[in-house]
């Protein structure tokens, strides 16, 4: 009988092939390869969305898996180490960063948008613009009717304000912002924006706060519904400035008063697929991208002009 032989050079490939499974696209992912955890405030799923879309239709081998929750609940959750990157509006807490020290991650923050807090309220008001300084008295615990409501209500009911969903980014930003964090809001959570808006369109005493964001692109056929439903209110700083409405150029340049950035922050310690999706949102493709949607982007995309003399 003839024995049956190989190479060794081949039995050590087949082997080695025999042996191995390839790479784990958890583990040995890297900026353009591979599977990663992402969690996100529910507020920015729009603009996320739309980037995740184009980076996948991109990188064909990278799968993102981004999970939206309200900011309460992302900041609880993003405590895991199978978390590699969280997209919100609020700097990294206490419990967060000593988190991130126990693991000896610098956990960098990157900003990639600037959005803005949206006034909406019933298309039968007629009352003058607010100031910061209404909205502060609006949403006080212990606040009186205000001037400027007066009209929409037309009744001696007090206005109710209304925020998308329990632990929302834009309740917490709003209490941050005008009461310093030391007040609760006077004010209801539903269920998410379209609830906000719906109540809104059929209760004149509703006011409600929304991400710009969710509003905010008008190629968009679900947005320009929403828009439709209510009116969207412009806010001034005092008295004394002009009231400006929410768009992208209000929001670049500081106008509207009601602005906030959002963030994308890194925890995977390493090269992987959150560090390029990161990138990938940070730079041009992804600014452009944000451009598009209506908000303000961090880094303006340039547009190169060539002027022809003839």
């Amino acid at each position: 009988m003839k024995a049956w032989s190989c190479p060794i050079g081949a039995a050590l490939l087949l082997a080695a092939g025999c042996g191995s499974n390839g790479p784990d696209p958890r583990s040995d992912d890297s900026p353009t390869f591979g599977q990663v955890l992402i969690l996100a405030d529910e507020d920015v799923r729009p603009v996320i969305a739309a980037e995740e879309r184009v980076f996948e239709a991109l990188y064909r081998d990278a799968q993102l898996d981004i999970r939206y929750l309200p900011e309460a609940e992302l900041l609880k959750a993003m405590l895991n180490d199978s978390v590699r990157c969280a997209i919100m509006t609020v700097a990294p807490g206490a419990d967060q960063q000593a988190y991130f020290d126990k693991r000896r991650l610098s956990a960098p923050s990157v900003p990639i948008y600037t959005d803005g807090i949206a006034v909406v309220v019933n298309k039968d008001c007629t009352s003058r613009p607010p100031t910061v300084n209404d909205l502060r008295t609006l949403l006080s615990k212990d606040h009186d009717k205000s001037i400027w409501w007066s009209p929409c209500s037309g009744s001696n009911a007090l206005p109710i304000a209304l925020f998308p969903s329990t632990g929302s980014g834009v309740a917490r930003w709003l209490a941050d912002s005008l009461f310093d964090g030391k007040a609760e809001l006077a004010g209801h959570a539903v269920a998410n924006v379209d609830s906000v808006v719906s109540t809104v369109a059929r209760d004149p005493r509703a006011v409600g706060f929304i991400p710009f964001a969710a509003i905010s692109d008008l190629d968009d056929p679900h947005m320009r519904a929403l828009r439709d439903q209510v009116k969207l209110l412009a806010v001034s700083r005092s008295d004394s400035t002009p009231a400006v409405l929410p768009s992208q150029g209000a929001l670049a340049d500081g106008r509207y008063p009601l602005r906030r950035t959002v963030r994308m922050v890194l925890t995977e310690g390493k090269s992987g697929l959150g560090t390029g999706f990161v990138s990938f949102v940070a730079n041009h493709k992804g600014q452009r991208i944000i451009l598009k949607l209506g908000v303000a982007p961090i880094k303006v995309p340039a547009r190169e002009v060539e002027i022809v003399h003839e």
